[in-house]
């Protein structure tokens, strides 16, 4: 069980997210942290994202999905500040996802290394079925 930080807003739509604080929070991540600026730009503008702020503004985290509205949605680039991280602050972000009306039917993926646990709270299971790349 957790508590919802009430310090912290969730907020959607590419307007209203950081570009620089996106990118700098991607850098401290394993699977994002070479990625080019550009690259991150072109990703917000392409996906649903979801930014953590503080009461002063300050964004904290962020996740996006992609999907096509018919059949499924992919969570991606879930992330916290370092310092804002044990807080409630991804359960925040997760819970805002998971319960937005239109992705309720879809089936919802996300590819994950460790952090399993994070996300069965909010449905997901392991699924047997192979992930493969082209990359």
């Amino acid at each position: 069980m957790y508590r919802e930080d009430t310090s912290i807003t969730i907020k959607t739509g590419v307007e209203n997210m950081s570009p620089e604080e996106v990118v700098n929070l991607l850098r401290q991540t394993v699977w994002a942290k070479d990625r080019k600026k550009e690259a991150i730009i072109k990703s917000l503008n392409n996906s649903i994202c979801y930014g953590a702020f503080t009461k002063n503004g300050q964004q904290v985290g962020f996740a996006r999905v992609i999907t096509d509205y018919a059949t499924h949605f992919y969570i991606c680039d879930v992330v916290v500040k370092k310092e804002f991280r044990n807080k409630g602050i991804g359960r925040q972000l997760l819970k805002t996802i998971t319960e937005n009306e239109d992705f309720k039917p879809l089936l919802g993926m996300l590819i994950t290394e460790n952090a399993e646990k994070f996300y069965e709270p909010f449905g997901f299971t392991k699924n047997p079925i192979c992930f493969m790349t082209n990359k």
